[in-house]
Protein backbone atom coordinates (compact mmCIF):
# COMPACT_ATOMS: atom_id res chain seq x y z
CA UNK A 1 0.00 0.00 0.00
CA UNK A 2 1.28 3.22 -0.97
CA UNK A 3 1.00 6.48 1.36
CA UNK A 4 -1.11 7.92 -0.65
CA UNK A 5 -4.12 5.36 0.15
CA UNK A 6 -3.93 6.66 3.91
CA UNK A 7 -4.45 10.11 3.50
CA UNK A 8 -8.07 10.63 4.94
CA UNK A 9 -6.90 8.20 7.97
CA UNK A 10 -4.09 10.41 9.42
CA UNK A 11 -5.67 13.24 11.29
CA UNK A 12 -2.85 16.18 10.16
CA UNK A 13 -2.69 15.59 6.34
CA UNK A 14 -2.75 18.62 4.00
CA UNK A 15 -4.90 18.55 1.84
CA UNK A 16 -3.67 18.01 -1.87
CA UNK A 17 -3.21 20.51 -4.37
CA UNK A 18 -5.77 18.21 -6.29
CA UNK A 19 -8.41 17.66 -3.39
CA UNK A 20 -7.97 21.79 -2.88
CA UNK A 21 -8.67 22.75 -6.60
CA UNK A 22 -11.90 20.39 -6.76
CA UNK A 23 -13.15 22.20 -3.48
CA UNK A 24 -12.14 25.87 -5.33
CA UNK A 25 -14.39 24.49 -8.42
CA UNK A 26 -17.20 23.55 -6.71
CA UNK A 27 -17.25 26.65 -4.58
CA UNK A 28 -17.48 28.32 -8.05
CA UNK A 29 -19.90 26.44 -8.91
CA UNK A 30 -21.94 26.18 -5.98
CA UNK A 31 -21.78 29.45 -5.01
CA UNK A 32 -24.25 30.83 -8.05
CA UNK A 33 -26.39 28.26 -7.46
CA UNK A 34 -26.87 29.03 -3.42
CA UNK A 35 -27.06 32.63 -4.67
CA UNK A 36 -29.85 32.26 -6.82
CA UNK A 37 -31.68 30.28 -4.31
CA UNK A 38 -31.19 32.47 -1.67
CA UNK A 39 -32.63 35.58 -4.18
CA UNK A 40 -35.78 32.81 -5.05
CA UNK A 41 -36.42 32.58 -1.07
CA UNK A 42 -36.28 36.17 -0.52
CA UNK A 43 -38.76 37.19 -3.58
CA UNK A 44 -40.84 34.44 -2.17
CA UNK A 45 -41.26 36.10 1.35
CA UNK A 46 -41.42 39.34 -0.51
CA UNK A 47 -44.92 38.03 -2.52
CA UNK A 48 -46.29 35.92 0.62
CA UNK A 49 -45.85 38.88 3.02
CA UNK A 50 -47.63 41.34 -0.37
CA UNK A 51 -50.57 38.46 -0.64
CA UNK A 52 -51.10 38.34 3.35
CA UNK A 53 -51.25 42.00 3.42
CA UNK A 54 -53.99 41.88 0.65
CA UNK A 55 -55.82 39.01 2.93
CA UNK A 56 -55.63 41.26 6.11
CA UNK A 57 -56.92 43.73 4.14
CA UNK A 58 -59.92 41.76 2.94
CA UNK A 59 -60.81 40.40 6.31
CA UNK A 60 -61.05 43.90 8.07
CA UNK A 61 -63.78 44.55 5.25
CA UNK A 62 -64.97 41.15 6.21
CA UNK A 63 -65.70 41.70 9.52
CA UNK A 64 -66.85 45.35 8.52
CA UNK A 65 -69.12 43.62 7.13
CA UNK A 66 -70.19 40.94 9.89
CA UNK A 67 -70.60 44.37 12.08
CA UNK A 68 -72.91 46.01 9.37
CA UNK A 69 -74.84 42.31 9.20
CA UNK A 70 -75.25 42.76 12.99
CA UNK A 71 -76.73 46.17 12.77
CA UNK A 72 -79.03 45.18 9.95
CA UNK A 73 -80.77 42.81 12.08
CA UNK A 74 -81.19 45.24 14.77
CA UNK A 75 -82.28 47.79 12.47
CA UNK A 76 -84.75 44.68 10.92
CA UNK A 77 -85.99 43.75 14.07
CA UNK A 78 -86.99 47.81 14.64
CA UNK A 79 -88.19 47.60 11.31
CA UNK A 80 -90.75 45.09 12.28
CA UNK A 81 -91.36 46.72 15.76
CA UNK A 82 -92.41 50.24 14.15
CA UNK A 83 -94.28 47.87 11.41
CA UNK A 84 -96.48 46.22 13.83
CA UNK A 85 -96.67 49.67 16.15
CA UNK A 86 -97.48 51.77 13.45
CA UNK A 87 -98.41 51.40 10.24
CA UNK A 88 -97.73 54.95 8.86
CA UNK A 89 -94.90 56.73 7.48
CA UNK A 90 -92.19 55.78 10.68
CA UNK A 91 -92.14 52.10 8.86
CA UNK A 92 -90.93 53.26 5.72
CA UNK A 93 -88.08 55.12 7.11
CA UNK A 94 -86.91 52.18 9.48
CA UNK A 95 -87.52 49.88 6.02
CA UNK A 96 -85.28 52.81 4.26
CA UNK A 97 -82.33 52.72 7.00
CA UNK A 98 -82.88 48.46 6.65
CA UNK A 99 -82.17 48.95 3.00
CA UNK A 100 -79.35 51.20 3.44
CA UNK A 101 -77.77 49.42 6.03
CA UNK A 102 -77.78 45.66 3.71
CA UNK A 103 -77.05 47.20 0.50
CA UNK A 104 -73.43 48.37 2.30
CA UNK A 105 -73.23 44.99 4.19
CA UNK A 106 -73.79 43.39 0.56
CA UNK A 107 -71.00 45.69 -0.83
CA UNK A 108 -68.41 44.92 2.01
CA UNK A 109 -68.68 41.25 2.06
CA UNK A 110 -68.22 41.32 -1.96
CA UNK A 111 -64.98 43.29 -1.41
CA UNK A 112 -63.89 41.56 1.31
CA UNK A 113 -64.09 37.92 0.27
CA UNK A 114 -62.38 39.36 -3.23
CA UNK A 115 -59.38 40.45 -0.83
CA UNK A 116 -59.22 36.88 0.77
CA UNK A 117 -59.29 35.04 -1.99
CA UNK A 118 -56.66 36.99 -3.64
CA UNK A 119 -54.18 36.46 -0.46
CA UNK A 120 -55.35 33.32 0.11
CA UNK A 121 -53.70 30.64 0.34
CA UNK A 122 -50.27 32.74 0.61
CA UNK A 123 -48.09 30.80 -2.77
CA UNK A 124 -45.59 33.13 -4.04
CA UNK A 125 -46.67 32.33 -7.70
CA UNK A 126 -44.78 34.82 -9.59
CA UNK A 127 -41.63 33.53 -7.47
CA UNK A 128 -42.58 30.25 -8.68
CA UNK A 129 -43.35 31.14 -12.32
CA UNK A 130 -39.86 33.09 -12.38
CA UNK A 131 -38.03 30.58 -11.05
CA UNK A 132 -39.19 27.65 -13.82
CA UNK A 133 -38.33 30.36 -16.30
CA UNK A 134 -34.91 30.53 -15.00
CA UNK A 135 -34.57 26.68 -14.70
CA UNK A 136 -35.81 26.18 -18.22
CA UNK A 137 -33.99 29.02 -19.57
CA UNK A 138 -30.42 27.84 -17.83
CA UNK A 139 -31.46 23.85 -19.47
CA UNK A 140 -32.01 25.32 -22.49
CA UNK A 141 -29.22 27.50 -22.56
CA UNK A 142 -26.03 24.46 -22.71
CA UNK A 143 -28.22 23.19 -26.13
CA UNK A 144 -28.40 26.12 -27.82
CA UNK A 145 -23.92 26.70 -27.56
CA UNK A 146 -23.63 22.78 -28.96
CA UNK A 147 -26.29 23.21 -31.70
CA UNK A 148 -24.09 26.55 -32.79
CA UNK A 149 -20.85 25.02 -32.55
Amino acid sequence: MSSTDHDDATPHARPSFRDGMAAGLVQKVVEPLLRAVREEIASARREIGARARSARTGLLLTGAAVAFALTTLVALAGFVVVLLALVLPLWAAAGITVAVFAIVTAVLFVVGLRGIRRGVPPVPKDTIQAAKQRVTHASDAPSDGAARD
